[in-house]
């Protein structure tokens, strides 16, 4: 063989070596359970109910701190609402600091929906609210908003 035939041979045996060398290092198939791959998008409703929980929690707080709001503060109180919130889901977020933008995104949407839905739950469980508020905060929920609807900023917009 002429040294032209035998570099080519070596090189072709280097590169079925290093073949075979990266096919032992490669992972194996994966052998994930139902729960692993269930806990991803899990993770997606668990971030959304972390942000209806959190606007819950803020109202209530709210409510103790300042009582049942005047009519000219309600857009405030919402304003607000949703800032504190928003700062909430983001402090919930450094904790899932692998998918912080999906999850954030997940518990913001949490965020608005409740905001903007939350007088709906007053309407269908009344003396629930009485109990954990009181009448007058629920009757002042009433007076301002309607059923089945949604409440922005104000304005109210029915569903059915």
């Amino acid at each position: 063989m002429n040294t032209e035939q035998k570099s080519f041979q070596d090189r072709v045996a280097q590169i079925n070596q290093r073949a075979e060398q990266a096919a032992s290092i490669a992972p194996g198939p994966r052998t994930e359970t139902i729960w692993q791959r269930l806990a991803y998008p899990g993770a997606f409703i668990a971030a959304f109910t972390v942000g209806v929980t959190v606007v819950f929690l803020t109202r209530y707080i709210q409510f103790l701190s300042v009582g049942v709001p005047e009519p000219g503060q309600v857009n405030a109180q919402d304003f607000v609402g949703i800032v504190l919130a928003s700062m909430a889901g983001i402090v919930i977020s450094k904790f899932l600091r692998e998918k912080q933008k999906e999850f954030a995104g997940a518990c913001t949407a949490g965020v608005l929906f409740a905001t903007f839905t939350f007088h709906n739950l007053v309407w269908k469980y009344p003396a629930q609210f009485e109990r954990l508020f009181n009448e007058d905060w629920v009757e002042f929920m009433q007076r301002l908003t309607e059923p089945s609807s949604l409440y922005i900023f104000g304005l109210t917009i029915g569903l059915t």
